[in-house]
């Protein structure tokens, strides 16, 4: 598969074994699930409570801002690689092989809903709209929407009629959406998805995401410690030096506006002032990372490749961008 995905988190997963892991655990008794043993590719908290999924269909819930975790199986096996939810009941999760789950607990359990329209690729995010919308998006140009909590999807053409490339993310900014793709691609929609225009991009690598932050401004990350930012909605560009060749995989902005991006090797970037400028940080694990959030209690909680932990204050150990590497 040639989508960011296979750049990043899931070229990892096969060089660290934890699918083998997994499969190895599992023929004993349904056992326990450990975060730091499996590979996990989202994270989002639901209330007070965090939801993250990854390989082989596996929910990790913490209700303790990320100091212990509990998983469950669902009615896949395919690795889940997004999750929202609407509120701290109904949420969508997605993955691999057009597979796409709902739940009405919280993420306690979960259902199989048919996306007949999916066929066999996989999705890659999930996003929730304002006004209640659902839409899920991925591989070679999957972009399907829901309008009745994920009940039901219908697929939507995307960009244009020849338009194949695997779709990282999509946000809302303002009345306007804003997709970030592979190879470069940033395209924004005025009506909801209904029509498309590219952006010219500044940069020919693939996107991995894109964050709204505090002030209004855009950021878009990816490949090789790419990252760059935009005042103007997307229009144009400016570098971010990051100070990193790592992947960057995922992002999030805290309440207080704190950005947080993370990639490969363990790298956590956070910034006090929009993403103007970061500094490094290493997950003691060193393994490549999925997600990170600052928890309701200030604390950084992420979740990875056979990593999951918190970082209880702003002063983890810092790493020279030279000790973090691609």
């Amino acid at each position: 598969m040639r989508s960011a995905l296979a750049c990043g988190l899931l070229w990892a997963v096969s060089q660290f074994a934890s699918v083998g892991t997994f499969a190895a655990e599992a023929a004993v008794a349904k056992p326990a699930i450990k975060a730091s043993r499996v590979a996990l590719f989202d994270l989002a908290a639901v209330g007070k409570r965090l939801v993250a999924v990854g390989e082989r269909g596996v929910v990790m819930q913490s209700d303790d801002e990320g100091r212990t975790w509990h998983g469950d199986r669902t009615p896949t096996s395919r690795a889940l690689s997004a999750v929202a939810f609407q509120d701290d009941k109904v949420g969508i999760a997605v993955g691999h092989g057009g597979v796409l789950l709902r739940t009405e607990d919280g993420g306690k359990s979960w259902r199989v809903v048919e996306v007949s329209d999916a066929g066999r690729d996989s999705f890659l995010g999930v996003t929730l709209l304002r006004d209640g919308t659902f839409i899920a998006y991925g591989a070679f140009g999957l972009y399907v929407e829901s309008t009745d909590q994920g009940k039901s999807w219908v697929r939507k053409k995307v960009v244009d009629d020849e338009f194949d490339r695997h779709i990282s993310e999509v946000i809302e900014v303002g009345e306007r959406l804003l997709l970030v793709a592979e190879s470069g691609m940033i395209a924004v929609s005025p009506d909801k998805g209904a029509t498309w225009r590219k952006i010219q991009s500044p940069y020919e690598g693939s996107f991995f995401g894109v964050l709204k932050l505090k002030d209004g401004a855009l950021l878009t990350y990816g490949m090789r410690g790419n990252a760059y930012r935009s005042v103007d909605g997307g229009e144009t560009w400016t570098k971010v030096e990051i100070g990193t060749t790592s992947a960057l995989n995922g992002g999030s902005v805290g309440a207080d506006g704190r950005v947080v991006l993370v990639g490969n090797n363990g790298l956590i970037a956070t910034s006090d002032d929009n993403a103007q400028s970061f500094d490094l940080w290493r997950a003691p694990e060193g393994l490549p990372l999925s997600r990170a959030l600052i928890g309701s209690d200030g604390a950084l909680i992420y979740v990875g490749v056979m990593a999951a932990g918190r970082i209880e204050t702003a002063s983890p150990k810092r790493q020279s961008a030279g000790n973090i590497g691609s």
